[in-house]
Order: structure tokens, then sequence, then C-alpha cells
């Protein structure tokens, strides 16, 4: 900067301690925990990172902090658990009408005064049509006893707007009704005045490689988003949060730190929209993760119980039943943590006995295995093991005196050796409630976990997780159980037979798929085929929308083209962002993930019962039910954070590479957040922002917001045209810019003299979706003069020379009725009719195939993979 002249460059020095500063005024510091396993990592805590959301002004206005009732569902707020499960506890406990004073603070579970003079209960907030309504216990007062009857047959929902005076002002009025000792809130007190907020979020927990070579460096890594804040949000990776890692460390002793942050904890934070200080409770509200991972965090390693999810399963001969079998084709009866914990209590009670075999049978016959537990079990076998060994075997010295000689013998002989287990057993029940020694010595004295197994210390933490159960909580993930799971199952079975020439067939017709109205990289067909067994997510996302065009009969058989295309059905209905109707919508979904289930069992029965992610398709149906979309809890935005992670794991010290990525993230937290013109207290205990220059250079500079992962608003809105290139435009009549469509009939503008003049050809247009359209996309759009929905094809896009008059030509395409027999898709046939449109007129695009099967297309070109 020196060298290009810019003024008043401080030194290196000067601009570390100035970052230096910022960071510990921002006060992001990492916190050091030990895990009951002795581990040492640093964590990034939740309710630190999540403060910056209320006090950033990039992201307060996006905040949604009740459940929302619609019936378009397209966020997890939305959605049955948020709606309809979560205790009022967990749900954010206080309204006030900000945009009038006095700002009163209506609380839930407290006696408030309504307009027209009745008295309600609130019991939660929830917004309906945009407004937020109170869902309240109606009361009827009897003045003459001054008493108060709660109506509790009926949960009404009113606007809180028609809320008066709170408990506070009733208080002062009339004095506390008989039946308020129970209130106020105790929340209330808890927030002394300032707004009280929960945030429910998304923990995600994966093991990650530090290293961008094939050498794999294995790390832990926890990370998490905000589901309070809309999905088209956080599929950016500027609203994903980094919490901690580690090479030593597992995610359920890395979640133990978290959830310090949980259970009813209420957090400080600054909130730029209200202006003032606020508190807020967070919640863990799912836990999406890969298979291994969502089992490491139920307890469960599968065995004959294979699913996380519920009891399905047994032995193999079990399974092979009639009913055994179908069992697969249905949830099972669900797990819950409290038989989780039950079953890891009784491997407990069979390791300190020291029976190895005891404690993996129930492993085995319950699919419960802690891994956390798994540490103090395999102790527990060797002290059990070791002290019975000591007190019966011939030569040791501290062998039991009624052991020594005959004295008894036999039944007796062995029921004292019984006696001497129990013994035993009980002792190292006693010595694991005591381990870790400095966990148990900092607890009270009179705390009934001196006296038990503890979760966290000694069992998996997520079991004591309160308002989310990892077994429903942990639901289907569509990267790696629907591409890499189905898909990648199917494509398998349809492609392992081929030879080099089949492979170059299919690569050829492949490749000459239209694309254009598919948000899916640039195909490569050849590659696709060269590694068609090492394909990743973004493969098999391509391939669920374009191979069933392109499987003949010379390619595969009926069974086999009926197999992939019944898994690409249901992928197609799960990548839906918006659901319009989820009653329907759940209906069709049963349908595909049956229709997919039965073909398998046809194609190759022993897939059912050796591939568990084809059963936790199942579940998706109540997955989806409670957390909405499927896109919502995918991982994919969670991996590609990982390539962040793996350039600060490359640039750290290597000595502590927990603690020194953890600064390094918190850093990259404070940068994101000063730069987005966030509040922060400064020394002085003032809360302060960047300067406006740096806040416009922010909002304006679109290459500083792709650098901290965030996504611009489209550059044209919908209705907007781009021109062509200055160099490549070359300005037409009208009857050229017509083409072959031409027609005296067609008249663009209403002017004889417009119509002479010369129009400009675009490079697309903008659909009211914010779809750019090319020239040959095609379209649905709206007749100007009918206002009918229609389809058809774009042939140009023109705009009149010194003018914003736009005219899009179309060529009009029916839809036919009737679905294809075969592809189970509508035909579109050309209507011999031409549309001239406005650029408003556009809805949206799509993606349609030529039906090369039909019209006996033949490979006439293509190159050796």
């Amino acid at each position: 900067m020196r060298i290009c002249g810019a003024k008043g460059v401080p030194s290196l020095k000067r601009l570390r301690k100035k970052q230096a500063e910022l960071t510990r005024q921002m006060g992001l510091k990492p916190k050091e925990h030990l895990s009951a396993l002795g581990h040492s990592y640093h964590m990034n805590h939740a309710a630190d990172l999540l403060a910056l959301d209320f006090a950033n002004p990039m992201v307060r206005p996006h905040l949604n902090l009740y459940p929302v009732e619609t019936k378009v569902v397209s966020e997890t707020f939305q959605a049955d658990k948020w709606l309809k499960e979560v205790d009022g506890d967990a749900l954010t406990p206080m309204w006030a009408d900000w945009e009038e004073a006095p700002y009163r603070h209506f609380y839930v579970n407290e006696l408030a005064l309504r307009r027209d003079g009745t008295f309600v209960i609130p019991l939660r907030w929830l917004v309906v049509e945009n407004v937020v309504h109170a869902e309240c216990y109606p009361v009827v007062e009897d003045r003459e006893a001054h008493i108060f009857h709660v109506q509790t047959g009926t949960k009404p929902k009113i606007p809180a707007k028609e809320l008066q005076y709170n408990l506070v002002d009733i208080k002062n009025v009339q004095g506390p009704p008989r039946f308020t000792e129970c209130m106020p809130n105790p929340i209330r007190k808890i927030a002394n005045g300032k707004p009280a907020f929960s945030i429910r979020i998304m923990p995600w927990a994966d093991d990650v490689s530090g290293n961008r070579s094939k050498q794999y460096n294995a790390h832990t890594n926890i990370y998490l988003a905000n589901l309070s804040i809309p999905h088209a949000k956080l599929a950016q990776e500027y609203f994903i949060r980094f919490c901690s890692t580690s090479p030593d460390t597992c995610a359920l002793e890395q979640f133990e730190g978290m959830m310090e942050d949980f259970n009813g904890r209420w957090h400080p934070a600054f909130d730029c929209q209200l202006g003032q200080d606020i508190i807020f409770s967070v919640h863990p509200h799912l836990f999406p993760a890969d298979n291994p991972q969502a089992q490491e965090l139920c307890s469960h390693a599968g065995d004959n119980h294979g699913c996380r999810r519920d009891l399905m399963g047994g032995t193999i001969e079990e399974k092979e039943t009639d009913e055994g079998y179908h069992a697969h084709f249905s949830p099972g009866v669900p797990r819950s943590q409290t038989d989780t914990v039950a079953i890891i209590h009784q491997q407990f009670a069979a390791a300190a006995l020291g029976v190895a075999a005891a404690v993996e049978r129930i492993q085995t016959d319950t699919g419960i295995k802690d891994r956390v537990a798994q540490i103090w079990i395999k102790q527990m076998l060797e002290k059990s093991s070791a002290m019975f060994k000591d007190l019966t075997a011939q030569d040791s010295p501290n062998r039991h005196p009624d052991l020594r000689g005959n004295k008894l013998k036999g039944e007796a002989r062995k029921a004292f050796k019984q006696k001497i287990k129990e013994d035993i057993q009980e002792q190292v029940l006693k010595w694991v409630v005591t381990q870790p020694p400095e966990r148990y010595a900092a607890l009270p004295e009179n705390s009934p976990l001196r006296e038990s197994l503890r979760p966290g210390d000694h069992y998996n933490c997520l079991m004591n997780c309160q308002g989310a159960d990892p077994h429903p909580d942990t639901p289907l993930e569509i990267l790696h159980s629907k591409l890499l799971g189905d898909d990648k199952y199917a494509w398998f079975k349809l492609t392992d037979p081929w030879d080099k020439k089949k492979d170059e067939i299919f690569a050829t017709r492949l490749q000459s798929s239209n694309v254009d109205g598919l948000t899916i990289p640039a195909l490569r067909a050849r590659y696709i085929l060269r590694y068609k067994n090492s394909l990743i997510g973004k493969h098999f996302k391509s391939l669920q929308q374009l191979a069933a065009f392109h499987f003949h009969e010379d390619l595969c058989d009926s069974k086999g083209f009926d197999l992939w295309k019944a898994t690409a059905e249901l992928g197609a209905l799960l990548w839906y962002p918006e659901i319009d109707d989820i009653d329907q919508y759940l209906d069709d979904l049963q349908v595909l993930v049956d229709n997919a289930l039965d073909i398998w069992s046809m194609i190759d029965p022993t897939k059912i019962l050796t591939k568990v992610k084809l059963h936790q398709f199942t579940h998706l149906k109540d997955d989806i039910k409670r957390f909405g979309p499927a896109v919502i809890f995918s991982t994919e935005v969670f991996e590609c954070w990982n390539a962040i992670f793996r350039m600060c794991s490359i640039l750290s010290n290597h000595n502590s590479p927990s603690r020194d990525i953890a600064v390094k993230t918190a850093d990259m937290e404070r940068v994101k957040h000063q730069l987005s013109g966030g509040w922060w207290k400064n020394n002085a205990g003032t809360y302060v922002q960047c300067g406006h220059a740096i806040r416009n250079f922010m909002n304006t500079e679109r290459s500083l917001q792709r650098r901290i992962g965030w996504a611009s608003p489209a550059k044209f809105g919908p209705g907007s045209v781009k021109l062509l290139s200055k160099k490549a435009r070359r300005p037409v009549d009208w009857k050229e810019g017509m083409g072959r469509l031409w027609s005296e009939d067609l008249h663009p503008v209403a002017s004889e003299a417009e119509a002479q003049r010369k129009w400009d050809h675009c490079k697309f247009v903008v659909a009211q979706s914010g779809d750019p359209c090319f020239t040959q996309s095609w379209i649905f759009f709206k007749d100007n003069a009918t206002s009918e929905v229609l389809a058809g094809r774009i042939f140009n896009i023109l705009q009149l020379k010194g003018s914003t008059t736009v005219r899009i030509i179309v060529e009009g395409f029916n839809v036919s009725g009737i679905n294809d027999p075969r592809m189970n898709m509508p035909v579109l046939s050309p209507s011999n009719r031409t549309h001239i449109i406005t650029a408003q007129a556009i809805l949206f695009k799509y993606n349609a195939q030529h039906d090369c099967k039909t019209c006996k297309c033949t490979v006439t070109q293509g190159s050796a993979l």
C-alpha cells in the first residue's frame, strides 16, 4: 500500500495491535474445555456467536422469534415441531408492541387485560398472517368474590395488539388476584426490564480432514446455524458459525461444552433494531448429520437393530420372516432418550460384573453403544476382572480365605464366587460414579448426581438435552441418504454390467442433455462414466434429473428403468424449497417412498435388509412434517464451509490446532460483523459501529460480499433484460428479428413508425421467479391478451433501440393432458402459434428434454472414454 502511494498506512505491528484490541472489545474469546475423558479443546460458544445476530443490521431484520402458522411451509419455524411440539418455556416468552409506547412487556403464563375489558392468560406467541397472536386461556372475573376462573377448555388465538395491560399494571391498579402466587413469569425477574427472546439452532458435527491433499488429517468439527433465520439466508456461508474442532475430542465431548449455553440459561446481547440490551436463550432444535455421525449422536451402533430412529430389526432369521421383512417398509416402535439411558445403565451394570460377552450381547440385541460410555465400560471390565482374579486365583496372595482348601464345593463354591462378583460389581459401580475425580469433587455435597451415572461424564450428554431428542431429531439427510444412498445404489445396479461401448453410448446421450432450467454444474458426462463408481453428490444430483431420459432398452431392462424412475421421482419431490399444501405433499411423498422400496424388493430383496438407509426413508414423512422441507436439514452448506476450515487448519500453528483455529475463526466473525455494520461495545462501554464509508463499501462491493459468504441480491430484477455486448450487438428490424416466425399479423408496438425502427438482441430476460431466461429457454408465461398461462420456448429477446420497450418472441407449445406412459411426464407439442409478450409476462422457466427414444435418435458422433 505504501509503494502504491497510500497515505496513513500503519505498520504491521500496529495493525495486529488494533485487530487484537477490536477482538477484545467484541468479547469473542474461545473458551478452553476439558472433557470427562481428559481431552482439551477450545470452543467459540454458541451464545457469543448468536448475540452477533441481534447486533448485526444485515441479519436482525431476518430473525423470526416466534413460530409461524401458515399453509405454505418453507421454514423450520413453520413446521410442526416448532409450532406444536416445543414446550412454551422453550419459546420466546414475551411480546411487546414496539410501535407504540410504553412498550409493555407481556409474558406467557401471566394474567393480561384486553382492550375490550376481558382477561386472558397468554400461553405462547405465534405469527398468523404476518401478525403476532397470543394463544391463550380465557379468564372470567367474579367481581364480587374477586376470583378469576381460568377456562382451560379452549385456547383461542387473539391478535397480540388487543392486549392493553400486563400483570404489573393489573397489580398496581387492582392488587394481586388470588391465583397469581405462581405469577409473574420468573423470566420477568431475570430480564429485569430487558426484552427476552429465544433462539433455536441447528448444530452440525462431522469428522473432517484438516488437509487439502488426499492424506487424511482427522478432526472433529462442530458448526451451527440459527434456525430463526429463513433458509434462503442459511444456505449462504455467511450464516454458518464455527464453534470448535479437535483432532482428539469426539463430537459428544464437544457437545457437552456447547450445552453450557442450553437448558434455560439466559445470555446478554444488544438488539440493534430495538436499540437496547436484551437477553436471549438458546435451544437445539435438530441435529443434521451424515449417518455415521447421527448414529454417534444417538448412542447407536446398528447390529441387529440397525435403525437409530426405531426398534425395527432382529436377528437375520427374524428379519427374513414375512413379518420381519415387512417391518422394513414402515417406521417401527420409536426410540427415546429414556429407553436409551436405561440400556446404557444395563451395560454399565454388566461391565461391573467383568463379563464382556454380556455387554456385547446387550449392544447387539438393542443396537445401543455409547461412545463415551464405552471408554468407562472398558476400564470397568478390566478393573472388575482384575479384582475377581485377585480374590479367586490360586496363586493370588489376596485370595479369599473361604476359597482356600476344600471348605466350599460344588454349587456352594459357585454361589460364593457369584457373591464375590456381585460385591465387586457394587464396588466398581461406586468407583465409576466418582469418575472423573475432579468433576465428582466439584459436585455439591447434597447433590443426587453424586450417587448416579451422569450424562456428559459417563455417557452421551445429548441424552439429557432438553427439547431435543437425538433419536427423532436426527432427520434423514438427503445428501448422504438420497444422493449417496438410494441414487448411488441404483446407479451401481444399472451401470455395473456395462462394457466400454455402453459407457460411451450413455456418456454421449447424457452430454447432449439440455441443462437450461436446471441449477446444476456443467455436465462432464465422460468423467462421470470414467469414474462411475467414485461419484459424489453433485454428480448424482445431475443424474437423478437427467439419466432417466437416456436409459433406453439397449442399456437396461424395464425393471431397471422402473428402479431409476422411482428413485428420480422421489428425488424430484425432496428438493422442494416451498410446500404449498403440506398434507397433499406428504401423501405424495409416501406414495413415492413406497414405490422406491417396492421396486428395490422386486429387483434386489437383500438390499432392503442390508441397507438401513432405505428403511430410513420411511421416517422422511415425519421429518418433513416436523422440520419443514428436506433441503433445510441438508448438510451441503456445512460441507462447503469445510473448505474454510481446511485453510485455517493448514495455516494454523499445528501445536494447538483446536485453540489456534478457534481464535482464527473468532477473528473472522469479528471482521465479518464489523464490515456488516454490526454494533459492539467499545472500551468506554458505548455501543459503536464502523463508519458509513465502510458500511457503504460492504453494501456495494460484491467481491467483498463474496469473500465473507454473503450472496448479494440479483443485479437484474424480474422483468429486466441484459443486452448483448456492444461488440456482439447487431441491430435488426422487426421482420429480421422475427426470423422464420415472421407474420404480417404480429406487431410489437402500437405505432407503425416504431415497428420500422431497429431492435437490439438481448442476452437474457429475468422471469418473475428471478430465473434468467435465454433464447431457446422453455418458459411458462401469461398471455398479454387473455391472461391465460401458456407454455412456450423463447425464440428471440428484442429491445427497441433507444428505448426500454422489450418484446419476447415465443413459440407456443401445448401441454398434454395425459402423461407419457413410459416417463410419466407431460408431453410438449407445437401449437403452431407465435406469441409476442412483454418481459413482465414470463412467470418462470423449466427444463424440457427431447424424446430421443420415441424419435429413435442414434449416436452419430462420439469419442472413446
